[in-house]
């Protein structure tokens, strides 16, 4: 399992009991102790009227809790579909969402792929409790299109379903708190940074000390010891000219880089995940990015430059150059500007 998580005997036990009486609407089930763990079925309030049981739902959902749902559809058929939601509310911690969206296909996959007739992910207490989004989503599966759209997930495989789940989680952690993203792409607040944020994740001191004392032609890398969630120090060199940086960094294992550009004032992050990077590996470095930024940013360094990549060989010198030196477009009449020497 990518994620590290399995079903618990209580919950098999739980299902077991859902799947054989057909009076519970819905099954919560949480994540506690590494293992999915159920919680108190809710019964119809109804008997098997799905819309007038809506509503119950909103007395179990936290607007930033991820949580998910086992619900009970019945149907004209003589089986009643099953309906496996997963909650995620969009303001959640980034490292709740990436665990909830990367274990939601091992909770179908080990409750039986089969048993369900549908799979759902929602954001929005309102996709969750409202019946307006539920008639929506019949609607969308009646029509010839519709189907396609509504069935997408459940056609994907479980590798598929997972690493969907964790780009999903990615643009989040890379997104950030909004008018504060410093994320790959975003803003840096270079005034005084974000002061409402602290870095969650434990550090070695090491690692602090070479991010503080990094100079011109320096380079840092940090790595996450995955077993204890702690920032680690990978490497510390001096002296790194900007045509050997790919080859400090590892191809098969993500890594945050910290470069100070020779003769400049600049220091470049870059942010190497390789495309054979485990699920948990990825869900991991993704959702801690902004807390190694941060980090580096309370050891005295501003970080102007940012990079992200899949491999070392996207880390050339002529991108590096061109990060600190933009090339510049001054119009025709100008001619064709020669590149600064660094420094100038």
């Amino acid at each position: 399992m990518q994620s590290g998580i399995s079903v618990s005997p209580e919950l098999h036990n739980a299902f077991t009991s859902f799947t054989s009486d057909d009076s519970i609407f819905c099954l919560p089930v949480t994540i506690t102790t590494e293992s999915l763990q159920p919680l108190t079925p809710i019964p119809f309030s109804t008997p098997n009227d799905f819309y007038a049981s809506l509503p119950k739902l909103a007395s179990i959902l936290e607007p930033k809790t991820p949580l998910y749902l086992l619900l009970r559809r019945p149907s004209s058929s003589a089986a009643p579909a099953l309906i496996a939601l997963t909650y995620i509310p969009s303001n959640a911690p980034v490292r709740a969402k990436t665990l909830f969206a990367s274990t939601r296909a091992t909770l179908a996959r080990e409750l039986g792929t089969e048993k369900f007739g549908a799979t759902i992910f929602a954001t929005e207490e309102d996709e969750v409790v409202g019946e307006e989004a539920w008639r929506e989503r019949d609607a969308e599966t009646d029509g010839s299109t519709g189907v396609a759209a509504a069935q997408r997930e459940q056609l994907m495989g479980d590798k598929e379903r997972e690493l969907d789940a964790v780009r999903r989680a990615e643009d989040e952690a890379r997104s950030g708190t909004p008018g504060r993203d410093i994320g790959i792409g975003g803003s840096f607040n270079r005034a005084g940074g974000p002061s409402g944020m602290r870095v969650s994740m434990p550090v070695e001191e090491d690692a602090k000390e070479a991010l503080a004392g990094l100079q011109q032609g320096g380079l840092v890398q940090l790595a996450i010891d995955i077993p204890r969630e702690t920032f680690t120090l990978a490497a510390s060199d001096a002296g790194v000219n900007a045509g050997s940086v790919q080859s400090h960094i590892s191809p098969s294992a993500p890594q945050y880089t910290f470069y100070h550009y020779p003769d400049s004032d600049v220091v470049i992050f870059v942010y190497t995940c390789p495309s054979g990077s485990s699920i948990k590996e990825r869900m991991l470095y993704a959702s801690s990015r902004m807390s190694a930024l941060q980090l580096a940013q309370q050891q005295g360094l501003n970080i102007s430059k940012k990079i992200e990549a899949s491999s070392p060989d996207e880390i050339t010198e002529e991108r590096l150059h061109e990060e600190v030196h933009p090339p510049r477009n001054d119009g025709i009449n100008r001619g064709f500007a020669r590149p600064r020497r660094p420094g100038r």
